[in-house]
């Protein structure tokens, strides 16, 4: 049982943390104090021994931190604790926010007693914080260069069409163009070399390169979808479940009611990782145009009258639930699933999923 909670605001120079007494939370809010740091090793020590003195009795390992997510901001506090078998809790900025009402003005002293007060009222729901793999962080480290170099190269290749289309030729803008495709191949060379990085991370990991196997094994999803689910979902560690994931990646459609007056139709919020969700779209599109998996129920569905934005959330939602149900299994896709499985029974085995250990 937590007796103190300390609520830390977090910025790239500083923590400021604000401690309350959860021994007579019935009584309200205790406040115990108030400290800044600075955001390196030495201040989250120096935080530490305050949070010792804080009251008589009481060891750190009944005291709960808990911080917002700030980017890499909150990285190095999160494993410092983490490393010291102490318990912090970190909750989503928006989260905590949205939760405590009207707000008029704010400074950090206040943000640390806002989110000491969360956690305080929403204990039941605490997450404590798991140090992920440095191969994970590696791989997210590497997925968001490989994204920065595809960026870079499709600026390039839109002002090079432009200039193409509208300058006078000139030896000036001759050498632009021909300076410009040159860079347009450096960066093609960089994402290829970025992606064998990738692939020999997974490699070297045994367990990743299982769930690796699995997921390409469907045609539409390649390295980086593939790399994402691993790397955003701790390899499916952090994230249990496909609606879980569904949701993360703001594909999961949810339903507004209220009485007799409020009564919409199921729609995506807009809550999610974007750039996560540009990749299972282009993953969803293949597999419709390029007679994939998914073709002939695009087919269907387009012969019912859906829109177009509905066939591909749902095939979003289809290649999510499938790549679960794949690495839970242990096992790689088969294209004429329903005919191998009939053969199965045919030949004395169960329904349940046979182990693909190629």
């Amino acid at each position: 049982m937590k007796r103190i909670v300390i609520g830390i605001d977090i910025s790239k120079e500083k923590i400021d943390a604000s401690a309350i007494d959860m021994q007579n939370a019935h009584l309200g809010v205790q406040k115990l104090g108030y400290q800044s740091f600075e955001n390196r090793p030495m201040g989250f020590r120096r935080m530490l021994v305050w949070a010792r003195h804080l009251i008589k009795g009481v060891t750190l390992d009944e005291v709960l931190f808990c911080c917002e997510t700030t980017g890499g901001y909150d990285r190095c506090l999160c494993d410092y604790i983490y490393a010291k078998d102490l318990d912090i809790w970190r909750e989503s900025a928006l989260q905590i926010k949205r939760s405590m009402g009207v707000r008029k003005g704010k400074d950090d002293k206040a943000d640390s007693l806002m989110i000491a007060e969360y956690a305080m009222r929403h204990m039941d729901k605490a997450v404590i914080y798991q140090t992920p793999s440095s191969t994970i962080r590696e791989l997210k480290a590497l997925l968001q260069y490989r994204h920065k170099l595809v960026q870079e190269k499709t600026e390039k290749k839109v002002r090079m069409s432009h200039l193409e289309d509208t300058a006078a030729k000139s030896k000036s803008m001759s050498f632009i163009l021909r300076d410009a495709r040159k860079s347009i191949k450096a960066l093609e060379k960089s994402i290829k070399l970025c992606e064998q990085q990738i692939l020999e991370l997974i490699k070297g990991d045994e367990e990743l390169y299982s769930s690796y196997r699995h997921i390409v094994s469907v045609n539409g999803i390649g390295i980086v979808n593939a790399t994402a689910l691993i790397a955003y979902s701790n390899n499916f560690k952090g994230i249990t479940t496909a609606n879980r994931m569904a949701s993360y990646y703001g594909i999961a459609a949810f339903r507004d009611t209220s009485g007799s007056s409020v009564d919409k139709k199921a729609y995506v919020k807009c809550y999610s990782n974007s750039l996560l969700k540009a990749y299972l779209t282009q993953a969803a599109e293949w597999t419709i145009r390029e007679n994939g998996i998914y073709h002939d129920y695009y087919l269907r569905l387009k012969e019912k009258g859906k829109p177009y934005g509905i066939i591909i959330n749902n095939a979003r939602n289809k290649l999510i639930h499938l790549v679960f149900s794949l690495v839970q299994n242990d096992m790689d896709y088969e294209h004429d699933h329903e005919a191998i499985r009939t053969q199965r029974i045919g030949n004395g085995y169960t329904t349940t999923p046979l182990k693909n250990i190629n």
